[in-house]
C-alpha cells in the first residue's frame, strides 16, 4: 500500500543498529512505563495541590502533564518513523523521530515551564491561604517512588545501549542520535529534582508560615523545565539540519574507500544522518582505470559491503564516479575563480623589483598555493 498517497513504497536498506532497534521493544516499553507513571503522578499532584493550596505542587502537576504529552509525542514518532520509504520520501521517514522529539521539548517548555513561572509570579503578588499539608506530603512521597521506577527503567535501557556500543553511559547520552532514551532519562531526572524543589518549598512554608518559599519553588521548577527543554532541543536541531557521523566514525570509512581497488583517488567523503542510528555515506571518486567494467562493478559492490560492515550506523552508500577530464575542468575553474578573488588583495601602489609585474604574479600564485 502507498504511504499517505505519496506513491508506491520503495525498498529501503536499514543500518544494522536501526534493524536491531526495530527488533527490540525497549523504547516502547520505556515510553509506556514513563507515560503511566506521569499520568498517575499528574492527577495526584493536581488534587494535592488544590487541597493544600501549594503553588509548587500545582507547578509539579503541570510538569507531569508536560511529561505525559512528551511520551505521547515520542510514541507517535516511533510509529511514524516506521513507515516505508516512498517516491516523495526516498530515504524513509527516520528524521520524523527528531521532529517529534523537538516538538516534545517545546511542549514541555510551554505546558510545564511557562505555566509554572506565571503561576509563581501570580502567587508572589497574591499569596494563597495555606491548606492542609498532609496529603501534599503523601503525594510527594508516592510521586517520588513512581518517578524513581520510571528513572530506573530508562537508566537501565540507556546503560544497556551504552554497553552495546562500547561507551560509557554519559558519553552515550551525549553522542547518541536516538532521542527517546535521552529524553526520558533527562525528563525523569528533572522530575525527581522538581519533586525535591516542591518538597523544600512546602517544608519552608510549613515551618515559617510564609508562602513565598512555595512560590519560589514553583519559579525554580519552571526554570528547570526551560533549561531541560533547551538542552534536549539543541542536539535535535543539528540532526534536523543534517548532521554528519562523528569524525572518529567517519575516518575509518575514509580509509576503507582509499584502500579499495576500485578507487584511484578519493575526491571527498561525506555522511548525513537520515534517522536515529542511521546514516548514508556519499563518496566522490576517480575510479581505477586498470579495471574492466565488470571488475569495477564487483569492486564497488565489495566497497559497499565493506563500509556497511565496518559501521553499524551506515544504511546506504552512494558513490559518484568522475572522469579525469571532469576533475581537471573543475580544478581549473576553481583555480581561476580563486585568482580573481585574490586580485582584490593586490596593493594599489607600485611594488619594488616588479617592473613588468611577473614577480607580482608569482607572489599571487604562491599566496594561492599556501592558501
Amino acid at each position: 500500500m502507498a504511504g499517505d498517497n505519496h506513491g508506491p513504497e520503495i525498498p529501503q536498506r536499514r543500518s544494522r543498529a536501526a534493524s536491531e532497534r526495530l527488533g527490540r521493544d525497549g523504547n516502547l516499553r520505556t515510553i509506556i512505563v514513563a507515560l503511566v507513571a506521569n499520568l498517575i503522578v499528574a492527577a495526584a499532584k493536581l488534587v494535592a495541590g488544590l487541597l493544600s493550596h501549594s503553588t509548587a505542587l500545582l507547578a509539579e502537576a503541570a510538569h507531569s502533564l508536560a511529561d505525559t504529552t512528551n511520551e505521547i509525542l515520542l510514541g507517535l514518532s516511533l510509529r511514524r518513523a516506521q513507515r516505508q520509504a516512498d517516491a516523495l520520501h526516498p530515504i524513509g521517514h527516520g528524521r520524523e523521530r527528531f521532529l517529534w522529539a523537538l516538538m516534545a521539548a517545546v511542549a514541555s517548555f510551554l505546558i510545564g515551564g511557562c505555566f509554572s513561572v506565571v503561576l509563581a509570579l501570580y502567587t508572589m503578588r497574591t499569596p494563597p491561604e495555606a491548606g492542609g499539608a498532609l496529603i501534599a506530603w503523601i503525594v510527594l512521597a508516592v510521586s517520588f517512588v513512581a518517578e524513581s521506577v520510571s528513572w530506573t527503567q530508562s537508566f537501565r535501557q540507556a546503560q544497556e545501549e551504552a554497553r552495546h556500543r562500547g561507551r560509557s553511559i554519559w558519553r552515550h547520552l551525549l553522542r547518541s542520535s536516538d532521542p527517546i532514551v535521552r529524553a526520558i532519562l533527562v525528563e525523569d531526572s528533572a522530575a525527581l529534582i522538581g519533586l525535591v524543589l516542591a518538597a523544600s518549598g512546602l517544608l519552608i512554608r510549613e515551618l515559617t508560615g510564609n508562602s513565598m518559599a512555595d512560590s519560589v519553588a514553583s519559579l525554580l521548577i519552571g526554570l528547570l523545565l526551560g533549561v531541560t527543554a533547551f538542552g534536549l532541543a539543541r542536539p535535535l536541531a543539528d540532526f534536523l539540519i543534517g548532521r554528519s557521523l562523528p569524525l572518529e566514525l567517519l575516518e575509518p570509512l575514509r580509509a576503507i574507500v582509499e584502500r579499495s581497488p576500485a578507487v584511484e583517488k578519493l575526491l571527498f567523503l561525506q555522511s548525513i544522518y537520515t534517522g536515529p542510528e542511521e546514516a548514508v555515506v556519499m563518496a566522490r571518486i576517480l575510479p581505477a582505470t586498470s579495471l574492466s567494467t565488470e571488475e569495477l562493478t564487483l569492486a564497488l559492490d565489495a566497497l559497499d559491503r565493506a563500509i556497511r560492515e565496518a559501521s553499524p550506523f551506515v544504511a546506504d552508500v552512494y558513490v559518484d564516479l568522475r572522469s579525469r577530464a571532469a576533475v581537471s575542468t573543475c580544478d581549473h575553474a576553481t583555480l581561476k575563480l580563486a585568482c580573481k578573488c585574490l586580485q582584490g588583495f593586490r596593493p594599489s601602489g607600485p611594488i619594488a623589483d616588479t617592473p613588468d609585474g611577473h614577480d607580482d604574479e608569482r607572489e599571487r600564485d604562491d599566496d594561492l598555493h599556501h592558501r
